[in-house]
């Protein structure tokens, strides 16, 4: 019962420093609206759009301006509407986007900790894996996996961008855990018999997790950019899989001209990826700064 009062109680903690610092600050606050309207757009959209959009051929129909036949935002080059073509593309790069957050920071979590707390010669392999890994140009990497794949579903490229992005998380979690694991309440808790997964979850994590949250957020950010950059490229996502990405390839196949005369091809997308990526970022510090100040009265 008591442990269920703690839980509680650091709900409800959270939350209420977590207003107070929206209120606090006002671009903070205008992200929050924004995201709250993008993913309202994006859900009731959903109801609206067909199953069969990503490989959809209406030749007839193609390309249409925006308010034509009925199309706000006009047709894709496929002949789908515009604007629920972007609605199915928003929601796989938000799922891409925490999917890959979700592997890199349970990876990052688990093995940083562990390679944090006992140090010696497991230190020193992972930091050597780590450093070697960091080096290697992921960007090509994931570009000559794609390729070879012609494609990938959405899910197996959550588990490829979560299995190769991993190494800048876990280093950034082993040096967090370094600066705790020689304090005193560590110490303590290894003279009193606790054992060691106990000292890690219970009582290092809690301590590290304001920056674990501000990593997720730009981890989720980047893996966005990341799933889109590559999908620009000509790899990435299987062909008929919606994604910003994907949309966003109208430009490599136009001319120049195309940013200014049509905009309607290129900058709602633009948008939705700044709210996601800048808004993800802004509200992942908001969240820090709020489990610092629960930290700071527990």
């Amino acid at each position: 019962m008591e442990t269920k009062m703690k839980k509680q109680r650091f709900g409800a903690r959270f939350i209420k420093n977590f207003w107070r610092e929206l209120e606090k600050d006002n671009l903070a606050l205008v992200t929050v609206v924004l995201l709250i309207a993008l993913f309202l757009f994006i859900v009731i959209g959903q109801f609206f759009v067909p199953s069969n959009i990503g490989t959809m051929s209406d030749i007839l129909n193609a390309n249409l301006p925006p308010m034509s036949g009925g199309h706000i935002l006009g047709t894709t080059d496929s002949g789908a509407d515009f604007i629920l073509t972007l609605i199915a593309s928003a929601k796989n790069s938000i799922i891409i986007g925490f999917g890959v957050a979700i592997i890199i920071t349970f990876i990052s979590v688990v093995a940083g900790m562990i390679i944090g707390y006992f140090g010696g010669w497991i230190d020193w392999l992972s930091m050597r894996i780590i450093d070697f890994w960091l080096i290697m140009p992921l960007i090509m990497i994931l570009a000559i996996i794609f390729s070879t794949a012609k494609g990938l579903s959405i899910w197996n490229l959550i588990l490829i961008l979560g299995l190769t992005s991993w190494p800048a998380s876990v280093r950034l979690v082993r040096t967090l855990t370094l600066s705790e694991v020689n304090r005193d309440y560590v110490d303590a808790a290894k003279i009193s018999g606790t054992p060691w997964y106990k000292i890690l979850f219970t009582g290092i994590f809690p301590n590290i997790s304001p920056t674990i949250i501000s990593d997720f957020a730009l981890t989720l950010a980047t893996s966005i950019g990341i799933e889109t950059s590559l999908t620009f490229l000509g790899f990435g996502l299987k062909q008929g899989t919606n994604s910003i990405g994907m949309m966003l390839t109208v430009l490599s196949q136009n001319s120049a001209s195309t940013i200014y005369t049509q905009w309607w091809l290129w900058l709602p997308e633009t948008i939705v990826l700044i709210i996601l990526t800048v808004g993800v970022v802004i509200l992942g510090q908001v969240a820090r700064r709020a489990s610092d100040q629960r930290q700071s009265v527990s």
